[in-house]
């Protein structure tokens, strides 16, 4: 009776050894794959969200597949491509498996692009696109687009006659550049608009505040604004006196591209009066997705991908500040106007 317990429990231990061992070389067998997520600048809270994105979605693949996945989240601190070129040139080097990469400029970035490809890394790009380089597909808005919106809102609000300005970013940064061709060419159609002036911020916000009180100044008779990026709008409160009592009284209109949490207060309180929005959160989590799918499953994607955009205005900006909130951004907005407005 004893010898055969002691059968029974050697055969036990020898089982729970086999499992130890079988469970270790399964660990063993799961495959790492790192993608670099490279935005146009790290000081630019813009892109936190595509951020957080990147890094769920690499969670959940690793979870839920044969593949520990990782991102490296790396970029140059401020906007600037010959950094950037650097950055990419580095994560080559370091050898991993797909670059994500918002471009700081079409053309800059495109020899260091093809280089990764011919080195085998498969490269996409979002938000900012290099569309002569190897990169097998952009994710993004129709910036075109969204510039054509963004124009017919700031018309809906001030009118077909006015002086209007321009921000924008880095100048020759594509996504910008088409944003701002959209906005001019709906413009174009309305001979009592003038377009005044266009300025750069470089992606700085100080900057972007100091160029809108200049134009402020420059155009006291100014009646529209198009803010292409929401730069100054990180600034604190009161650091564009002369912009703000005019959108306060209503003199000055101003549409923004993009919908974060501190837009839509200004929106709320009625200093801007449209938000033409992109998928931040979709830049880092679908990004991680279709290099993952691109690399494993083998898919192909068209040149672009479209992401979607969200129009914001005072109609439907509660549903957006919830999406915030409850970090669900799932949910179809609300219409920007009513039935028939």
């Amino acid at each position: 009776m004893r010898k055969a317990k002691f059968v029974v429990l050697v055969c036990l231990m020898c089982l729970l050894v086999v499992g130890v061992v079988f469970a270790s070389a399964s660990a063993q067998e799961k495959k790492k794959l790192v993608f670099a997520w490279i935005p146009k600048a790290l000081n630019n809270p813009v892109f936190e969200l595509g951020r957080d994105g990147a890094f769920a979605k690499a969670k959940e693949l690793s979870a839920t597949t044969d593949y520990e996945v990782e991102v490296l989240y790396v970029g140059s601190v401020a906007s600037d491509a010959t950094e950037q070129v650097r950055v990419v040139e580095d994560v080559i080097t370091k050898g991993v498996d797909g670059i994500g990469i918002s471009c700081n400029d079409p053309d800059a970035l495109v020899d260091v692009i093809n280089k990764a490809v011919d080195a085998g890394i498969p490269v996409m790009t979002w938000d900012a696109d290099a569309p002569k380089s190897k990169r097998f597909t952009y994710l993004g808005v129709s910036n075109y687009e969204g510039g054509k919106a963004a124009a017919e809102l700031l018309i809906r609000y001030m009118g077909t006659k006015g002086k209007v300005a321009l921000l924008t970013g880095v100048p020759g940064a594509l996504n910008l550049e088409e944003r701002i061709r959209g906005f001019k060419d709906v413009i174009k159609n309305y001979p009592e608009i003038e377009i005044v002036t266009t300025v750069a911020c470089y992606d700085d916000i100080s900057k972007g505040v100091e160029v809108v009180e200049e134009v402020m100044q420059a155009y006291p008779d100014l009646t529209g604004w198009f803010f292409v990026g929401l730069w100054p709008l990180f600034a604190e409160r009161g650091s564009m006196p002369l912009w703000e009592e005019a959108a306060k009284s209503g003199r000055v209109k101003t549409v923004a591209f993009d919908t974060l949490p501190v837009e839509l207060e200004y929106l709320k309180e009625g200093l801007l009066v449209g938000l033409v929005g992109q998928k931040y959160w979709g830049w880092g989590y679908d990004t991680i997705q279709m290099l993952f799918d691109y690399i494993v499953n083998g898919k192909r994607f068209e040149s672009w991908t479209d992401s979607g955009m969200d129009i914001v205005t005072i109609h439907n900006v509660d549903a957006m500040i919830e999406a915030w909130k409850t970090g669900d951004f799932t949910k179809p907005l609300p219409p920007p106007f009513p039935e028939g407005e």
